[in-house]
């Protein structure tokens, strides 16, 4: 079955029998929980700005250009506040995007697979990526973008 709020394919956010109204990403009040990417990207380095390794994979995300609105239509993988009148997003669910990747459960390229790869594992330890695979299928500009991630996340200031 599949949810159209989480994505969910085999029942293992709320168990075998999943329905929309029960899904955890659905708001019974409004509908879906919508999410604006732009407002995303900016929440998001928001949140990480303090903790270089977060403001890295955040920025390699940001500069890459797909993956913000592609998180932006899946909130499953996405640290959501429900306390207000408004779900906020505030944070990536680091192991649920480790476990999608690892699943095969989205849809990109080889590349784009690669750079939310390789920003989970700036990001969170639970993501485990052998460096060599994940760079040899980068082209020039994703390479770019990984090596100012990596130096932002030890540290120096992101390269222009």
């Amino acid at each position: 079955m599949f949810c159209e709020y989480c994505g969910d394919v085999d029942g293992e956010e709320t168990g075998v029998d999943h329905d929309e109204r029960d899904c955890p990403w659905y708001d019974t009040d409004n509908g879906p929980v919508t999410i604006d990417a732009d407002q995303l990207a900016d929440t998001l380095t928001v949140t990480a700005d303090g903790v270089p390794a977060q403001r890295a994979a955040i920025g390699l995300l940001v500069a890459h250009g797909l993956w913000i609105n592609r998180l932006a239509e899946r909130p499953g993988l996405l640290l959501i506040d429900y306390s207000g009148p408004v779900p906020a997003p505030y944070g990536v669910d680091w192991v649920k995007v480790v476990e999608a990747l690892d699943a095969r459960d989205l849809p990109a390229s080889s590349g784009e697979l690669r750079i939310l790869a390789l920003a989970a594992s700036l990001a969170h330890p639970a993501a485990r990526i052998p460096l060599g695979d994940a760079v040899s299928g980068l082209d020039a500009a994703n390479l770019d973008l990984l090596m100012s991630a990596i130096a932002e996340a030890n540290g120096r200031p992101r390269a222009q």
